[in-house]
């Protein structure tokens, strides 16, 4: 868990597809909980309108 609130402190406003993959690679060692499995949802949720708001400042 450690590891995962290290990535989120050192995230400076809101966090990249990169850095919110980064946080992904880390949920997905973690044994799989209930809040760990919301965590992961959440992130995903997150990421996939990062990806939006991505590709519509590219066009």
């Amino acid at each position: 868990m450690a590891d995962i609130v290290s990535l989120a402190a050192s995230v400076d406003g809101i966090p990249t597809v990169s850095e919110t993959d980064a946080m992904l690679d880390e949920l997905r060692r973690m044994p799989r909980t209930l809040e760990t499995a919301n965590l992961m949802d959440d992130l995903l949720e997150f990421r996939s309108l990062l990806a939006a708001s991505s590709a519509d400042r590219a066009c």
